[in-house]
């Protein structure tokens, strides 16, 4: 992510980033037993990945989490690349997501905090959608969107 970020300082380039959580994962896990939740986290992966372009990023978070980068489009564009892999997700199961364009100057830290908040928003309200954080330079001090 580190080097992604300094490319695009240097090009101008817009970047996002995303995570993604896999909805009810915990339900699956007990209804089908570990070794099918491992098979989905795989299917997943894999499916996700032939559905990004050459350039994204696909990288496991930790848990059922994973981390997306996308390159070279704004946070809508992202967002429909995101909704992409929504359909793509194996075995009728869903996700939530949100994704956070970077300002050209926050920490790669502070961009994915801003991508978590907005996949709260999107398990908060509904699950199964893609949120889009508000622009990091239009924060407020506090840091809340």
């Amino acid at each position: 992510m580190a080097r992604q970020l300094a490319r695009a300082a240097r090009s101008g380039d817009p970047v996002c980033a995303a995570l993604l959580d896999l909805d009810h994962f915990k339900r699956f896990n007990d209804a089908h037993g570990h070794l099918a939740g491992d098979r989905l986290l795989r299917g997943a992966a894999a499916a996700w990945q032939r559905q990004l372009r050459s350039g994204d990023l696909l990288a496991r978070y930790g848990g059922e989490e994973f981390g997306v980068l996308v390159v070279g489009l704004r946070a809508e564009q992202a967002a429909a690349v995101l909704e992409r892999l929504r359909g793509a997700t194996p075995l009728g199961q869903t996700f939530s997501a949100g994704v956070a364009l970077w300002d050209g100057t926050e920490s790669a830290e502070a961009l994915l905090d801003r991508a978590d908040r907005a996949l709260y928003r999107a398990k908060s309200t509904g699950r199964d959608r893609v949120a889009v954080a508000a622009d990091g330079a239009r924060l407020p001090a506090s840091g809340q969107e």
